[in-house]
């Protein structure tokens, strides 16, 4: 996991420059776009969401991972909390019902919790536990683009 500021990706060095040209491009076709969907960057390799969900008091959101893809979750309006956990359980990595790159579950041990706002954006690896779209303080809606980066090109 890592997590930053559109406005202060110099502090980010640390990623690969093809992660900051992404986020780029997210915020690009953020910038183009009102609409909601999928919008392709590398066609199946590299492509980003925009959505508007509305965040829910954690109890009432699942955890996820992924298998074959990588997040960078930018918070465009709004506030969103991010619940994470490093312990994410074998089992769990191993198993096949993975529907959409995705398995949902509900446990999660040693969970702790990051709140963004409006330009900050969180990275989540293949296998890292996370479960987005919780409340800061009350459900809002948010505006945000999820990249989707194949794991071949980490």
């Amino acid at each position: 996991m890592f997590f930053g500021n559109v406005d202060r990706l110099e502090w980010s060095s640390i990623l690969p420059d093809t992660f900051l040209n992404y986020i780029h491009q997210a915020l690009k076709i953020a910038q183009d776009n009102q609409e909601n969907g999928r919008y392709d960057i590398d066609g199946d390799n590299v492509f980003c969401f925009l959505m508007t969900p509305e965040t829910e008091y954690v109890e009432s959101r699942k955890t996820e991972i992924h298998r074959d893809y990588l997040d960078i979750q930018i918070v465009l309006e709004g506030e969103e909390t991010f619940g994470y956990s490093i312990e994410t359980p074998q089992a769990l990595l191993d198993k096949p019902d993975y529907e959409n790159d995705v398995l949902l579950f509900n446990e999660v041990s040693n969970e702790s919790f990051i709140s963004l706002k409006g330009g900050d954006f969180i990275i989540f690896y293949p296998g890292e536990s996370h479960r987005p779209q919780c409340a800061t303080r009350e459900p809002m809606t948010v505006r945000k683009a999820v990249v989707k980066v194949h794991r071949e090109l980490i």
